[in-house]
């Protein structure tokens, strides 16, 4: 039984984990930052929370999205434009003259959240507006369908998991070392409870017609010749084949989120431990 940590240890964890929430959704409240701690095995009242933001000049969601815009549009994720553009239209404005962008990004948040929660075919326009806060006829300034909708959201999710996924690989040469690094940065999108990350990584092969497939064909080729090329490169058997492999790897990667729960084992340990167990000789 692993030993607990101690005490100022387990304090800077939880301090992290308060202001990744800051980063990634500083439309939070305190009780619900706290609550999202709460089902990640960290304890922490909602008075602690508003403790470390002040800490960090963010007791306040205009102070977390100014410090969330000094990081530039290009670096921000499709997530925390949305979680930006609602606190804008909150306070009534717009930051920065991006409004027609984040109120897409919003509405794709929306759209996602909807498909997580109903599935795509029982999800309607009218649903996607209403959680967006618009008229249906609103959505249509940005998507011609939902069909677009789904298509817009679904690659956004693989870009970001793709992008991460290279930024992580870039820094190792060890074939081994590589895949790891990719398998930690999937497994965390899909545990993340992000609904982007979470929704596109659930589907990432569930398409819906052959039409959505080929629009969808540039990111998924992508995301998988990342893997095509990391499983290439392993000193693997020479009857072994990698095809096969790299499939029957994205079964289990996307599995994950369907026997996950928090507060035993992280990301990392997970795919610590699927690399070991391809590398034991049979």
């Amino acid at each position: 039984m692993p030993k607990p940590l101690p005490t100022a240890v387990r304090r800077r964890e939880v301090e992290r984990a308060v202001l990744r929430h800051a980063h990634d959704h500083p439309e939070w409240g305190q009780a619900r930052v706290a609550e999202a701690m709460t089902g990640k095995g960290l304890k922490v009242s909602a008075a602690g929370v508003r403790w470390i933001w002040q800490r960090h000049h963010l007791e306040t969601s205009a102070k977390r999205a100014a410090a969330l815009r000094k990081l530039g549009p290009a670096r921000l994720s499709t997530v925390q434009k949305a979680a930006l553009a609602r606190i804008a239209a909150r306070r009534g404005g717009s930051p920065g003259g991006e409004a027609p962008l984040l109120a897409r990004e919003h509405l794709l948040a929306m759209a996602v959240r909807e498909f997580s929660r109903k599935g795509f075919a029982r999800t309607s326009i009218r649903d996607i507006a209403q959680a967006a806060g618009i008229q249906p006829g609103s959505v249509y300034h940005h998507f011609t369908s939902k069909d677009d909708l789904f298509v817009a959201a679904h690659a956004a999710g693989m870009r970001e998991v793709t992008h991460a996924m290279e930024t992580a690989v870039a820094d190792h040469r060890d074939p081994w070392v590589r895949l790891e690094a990719a398998f930690t940065v999937h497994i965390r999108h899909l545990i993340s409870g992000n609904d982007l990350t979470v929704w596109t990584g659930a589907s990432l092969f569930l398409f819906n017609s052959p039409e959505i497939q080929r629009q969808l064909r540039a990111e998924r080729d992508r995301f998988e010749a990342m893997y095509r090329h990391l499983i290439a490169a392993l000193p693997l058997p020479p009857d072994v084949d990698r095809s096969l492999l790299r499939l029957q790897l994205l079964g289990a990667l996307n599995w994950t989120r369907t026997w996950y729960r928090p507060g035993k084992r992280n990301a990392a340990d997970i795919a610590r431990h699927l690399v070991k167990v391809l590398r034991k000789p049979l």
